[in-house]
């Protein structure tokens, strides 16, 4: 007989065959395959926890290196000094808006934005009250050219601006002075009439125009929040990111029509103390249109030394302007034999005489041409 016959024999007589041994086999096959799962699952997940935080410790390394980087090179290209104290504040201002230091030494939009972000989420947080002097550090603000202008929150107190309303179909204006400005809001100077303070508190919105030298002209609307008489007489008004660049002699252009006196500098002497030339060197003309950067003035005839480039004086007292006001002869027409149209392009106007100046024609109701 085989040897292996013997199994169907068994069976056949219903011989049962102990299998208990097998399963238990199993069970501890099964449980140790189990223990190892674990052992193995548990050094896989510390090992991506060691990873995860090592690559997160190498990135803020790097971050904080770059932002030392960006931070040398902005004092280099916007010749600023960043104390260190301003650095922990720029570095707290970050990680409150979830940003990157680095991000906002190098653009006063993402400044803005992280400010923003902050005051949004948390308008009580402790770092809003110090963020003006960082604004002032950094140089974003309105007097630096350098940077764009995107917020009335780059205005400062001392600030020159023109104010404007419109009472029953009129313009009316003055110009104004910011008293104060935090990061959600900012005060002006009422006007005044006889010493005492206008009412302004019926009128929901202003408008206000200002002009930043070598850059342009910009105009913006702000809520009237309300005006009050202590600790100073002001409006209060709410901070806007609206602002708008207007273009250069586009509408503040306007048709005047008078006459005027121009004196003409031809001289190195007379470019160097700014003193007007004999009467030799001058005539009188009809400004033709005029506007916070330049003039047309119409002449039937001008002094021989008189060319594009020349530098052309006159006086405008009827603004409220004291100083002269100087320009420069940029183009020439020649239109007929007796008339010849001359442009001029101003230079060197303060602000507040610029002010002085938009206020003149605007109250001149002049048609915009």
């Amino acid at each position: 007989m085989d040897w292996f016959s013997i199994y169907p024999t068994l069976y056949a007589q219903g011989t049962k065959i102990d299998t208990s041994f097998m399963s238990i086999g199993n069970t501890y096959s099964s449980s140790g395959n189990s223990i190892y799962f674990l052992v193995g699952f548990i050094l896989v997940f510390i090992l991506l926890v060691v990873t995860y935080k090592w690559i997160q410790n190498r990135r803020l390394s790097q971050s904080g290196k770059r932002y030392l980087k960006k931070k040398s090179q902005a004092n280099v290209d916007q010749q600023m000094d960043i104390s260190e104290s301003a650095s922990k504040l720029i570095i707290a201002l970050a990680n409150a808006a979830n940003t990157i230091p680095e991000r906002l030494i190098t653009d006063n939009q993402n400044f803005e934005k992280a400010v923003n972000k902050v005051f949004r989420i948390a308008p009580s947080d402790p770092i809003l009250n110090q963020v003006s002097g960082l604004r002032e550090d950094l140089g974003y603000i309105f007097y630096n050219r350098r940077v764009p202008f995107i917020s009335t929150k780059m205005l400062q107190p001392g600030q020159k601006l023109r104010v404007g309303v419109n009472y029953k179909g009129k313009s009316h204006s003055y110009v104004g002075t910011i008293l104060n400005s935090t990061e959600s809001d900012f005060w002006v100077k009422p006007p005044t009439v006889n010493g005492k303070a206008v009412n302004l508190s019926k009128f929901k919105k202003l408008e206000f125009r200002i002009f930043r030298k070598s850059d342009g002209e910009f105009r913006f609307v702000c809520k009237l929040n309300s005006q009050i008489n202590t600790p100073a007489n002001a409006i209060v008004l709410d901070h806007t990111d609206k602002i708008k660049k207007l273009p250069k002699r586009e509408d503040d252009r306007y048709r005047l029509q008078f006459k005027r006196k121009f004196y003409f500098i031809t001289t190195a002497e007379g470019l160097k103390t700014r003193g007007v030339e004999p009467s030799n060197v001058s005539c009188v003309g009809l400004v033709d249109d005029i506007s916070i950067g330049g003039m047309k003035f119409i002449v039937k005839e001008l002094p021989k030394t008189a060319v594009v480039g020349t530098t052309v004086v006159f006086k405008l007292q009827e603004a409220n302007i004291r100083q002269e006001i100087h320009g420069n002869i940029i183009r020439m027409n020649q239109v007929s034999e007796d008339k010849i149209d001359v442009h001029v392009q101003f230079y060197d106007m303060s602000e507040l005489n610029r002010l002085y100046l938009q206020k003149f024609i605007a109250n001149k109701n002049a048609k915009e041409i």
